[in-house]
């Protein structure tokens, strides 16, 4: 079984006062967050882990679900230490989601882990047809180790520097022409823009 790994240690202080995890679709009783572990374990994903950092009860109070969870003690330092401490220790491949992101449907994200499963590559992650976009992606093993390896106050220790470090054998990109476009919800207005157009999508 692949893991899923959610990201939720920043202090989304551009979404207002509640935290973007806590935000709800329209229509929707679930919050964001439990939307998102739900789809992950349609798909197949376990465990599923929620990894936090700032202010972390503002994420755990809207979270209803029993998942795996972690903390960021060292959160300052930024979102790369977030994603070391979600790597860490990982079984097998893993499905990196930054809280905010859109999820493609369940099949589609079934369609990345065969991927990850059947080819001896270190990440895959979904494109849109502007070449942009890159979440969630879906990271092998012995990749995670060696993100996990690098030293959090390096230059590099960002997670698109360590991508752009692979080749194209190593780092398959699907293109798919729809999600991504609504990839980012920090802020109100994004959120409002998003959550509406998310019906016709899924």
């Amino acid at each position: 079984m692949a893991a899923a790994i959610i990201l939720a240690g920043g202090q989304s202080r551009r979404s207002g006062r509640r935290h973007k995890a806590c935000l709800h679709l329209s229509g929707e009783r679930r919050s964001w967050i439990d939307r998102q572990v739900d789809i992950l374990r349609q798909a197949g994903f376990a465990p599923v882990l929620v990894v936090t950092g700032h202010r972390p009860r503002r994420v755990l109070d809207c979270l209803h679900r029993r998942v795996g969870r972690r903390h960021n003690f060292q959160a300052g330092r930024g979102p790369f230490s977030t994603l070391q401490v979600g790597l860490h220790h990982p079984s097998d491949h893993g499905l990196v989601v930054p809280v905010d992101t859109i999820l493609p449907p369940v099949p589609w994200l079934r369609r990345l882990r065969r991927i990850a499963h059947a080819r001896n590559i270190a990440a895959v992650s979904p494109i849109d047809r502007w070449g942009s976009g890159g979440h969630p992606l879906m990271v092998s093993q012995c990749w995670s180790q060696s993100l996990c390896a690098v030293p959090v106050d390096a230059a590099d220790a960002r997670l698109d520097r360590q991508l752009g470090y692979l080749s194209a054998a190593e780092h398959i990109r699907l293109p798919w022409n729809h999600f991504l476009r609504y990839s980012r919800l920090n802020t109100r207005r994004e959120w409002c823009s998003a959550r509406h157009k998310l019906r016709s999508i899924l």
